[in-house]
């Protein structure tokens, strides 16, 4: 049986029920966890759920950032935008169609309107080069029996105190457990499905979006793959609208593929040893793609990929702890483009929440808060419903 550790003490709040189908159960925050909601229904239903129970975290990200929203809204409303989400919409609809319905189940439950919540979960394809995402870092270490994905999910500051964990166990049965931005589909925050199958993900800054599937359509659709291979074919498909950088692991096999994408090209590899990711592309071939922001690539991305190459260098692999790996992306050299990262002036990127994946061992472990303080506060949660 997986095990998942979110470093936390939840508590019940609230337990209700419609019918047989549907079974939600919240499960209120503490000073060291994330608000937790465990969901079963039909994907309208787990999306209506979600968007009931957090409403007002998405009310509040559209009102903490009222004035980025209202320009994805205007972008909507002219003919250019219009088209092009419509497009969107259609592949969607045509390779995901059970994805659209958990963006409307959630928009209802939310009680806002479902294009408010719709142009959040194409922000980048919509604003492409305007869009100044912060960034995550990454670390993979494989050696003397250990395999372990290292991940800080970072953020624009305004979520802070607004994240949120879902437990989900939709019609497919393949249930998962994943963090959460209000308002936008699950599956960009690190993840973990019941067949083992891990996902966190890295944005790649693009000048250009083109006509496909949205990214993070793309990395919900993953949360439900039965193995590893899966998830992979998942992440190459096409046509894919922007570019993305996925961690895929498996705890059935210990297997670990770091997949770039772009609209044209994509490049999946099976690193072994130590290796890590910041938010460019580095691989062979992807890292020609044109359309890169080379602004975003060479402040925020650049910065936090040269701070873990450097500290890597000072270890002894052969004597890693999971400690010395969190205290690396617990670094603030660099700042305010450092591993952990703090809002800085008008320098908005925050670290919202570090993953611990042990692929051997079959734990998730979720921090909130800097990592290294964190580290023997542990609960173990259950995938099975």
């Amino acid at each position: 049986m997986l095990k998942t550790s979110l470093l936390a003490s939840f508590y019940l709040k609230h337990i209700f029920s419609t019918s047989e189908k549907v079974q939600a159960k919240f499960c209120e925050s503490t000073q060291k966890s994330f608000d937790l909601l465990e969901v079963r229904g039909s994907y309208e239903q787990i999306g209506y759920q979600i968007g009931k129970v957090f409403g007002a975290n998405i009310r509040q990200i559209i009102q903490r950032r009222s004035g980025w929203h209202s320009k994805l809204i205007n972008i909507l409303n002219n003919n250019k935008g219009r088209h092009f989400s419509k497009e969107l919409l259609r592949l969607t609809q045509k390779h995901f169609p059970h994805i659209l319905k958990e963006v409307k189940g959630m928009a209802d439950g939310a009680g806002v309107d479902f294009n408010h919540l719709w142009v959040m979960c194409i922000k980048s394809e919509l604003l492409a080069h305007d869009y100044n995402t912060p960034g995550c870092s990454s670390i993979f270490y494989q050696d003397n029996g250990k395999v372990w994905l290292f991940h800080n999910e970072d953020g624009h500051a305004a979520y802070d105190g607004l994240m949120f964990v879902v437990k989900v166990l939709p019609p497919s049965g393949v249930s998962f457990i994943s963090q959460v931005y209000p308002g936008i589909i699950t599956g960009n925050g690190p993840s973990l499905n019941i067949k083992g199958v891990i996902q966190t993900t890295n944005y790649i800054g693009s000048t250009r979006s083109e006509i496909g599937i949205p990214r993070y359509v793309i990395g919900r659709a993953i949360l439900e793959a039965k193995n590893a291979k899966e998830a992979v074919e998942i992440a190459i498909m096409q046509p894919r609208a922007y570019p993305y950088h996925h961690h895929i692991g498996s705890m059935v096999d210990q297997s670990y593929f770091s997949i770039e994408t772009t609209p044209d090209s994509t490049q999946v590899k099976e690193p072994k040893g130590l290796y890590f990711h910041t938010n460019h592309l580095i691989f062979k071939r992807t890292q020609n793609y044109k359309y890169e922001d080379n602004e975003y690539k060479n402040t925020s991305s650049i910065s936090r990929y040269e701070v873990i190459e450097e500290k890597l260098k000072t270890l002894d692999l052969h004597q890693t702890k999971p400690e010395d790996l969190l205290e690396i992306l617990s670094s603030h050299q660099n700042a305010p483009y450092s591993p952990w990262r703090h809002p800085q002036g008008d320098i908005r990127g925050m670290t919202l929440g570090t993953a611990f994946f042990d692929l051997r061992e079959g734990i998730f472990r979720l921090y909130k808060g800097n990592p290294c303080k964190a580290v023997k506060n542990q609960l173990y949660v259950n995938l099975e419903f």
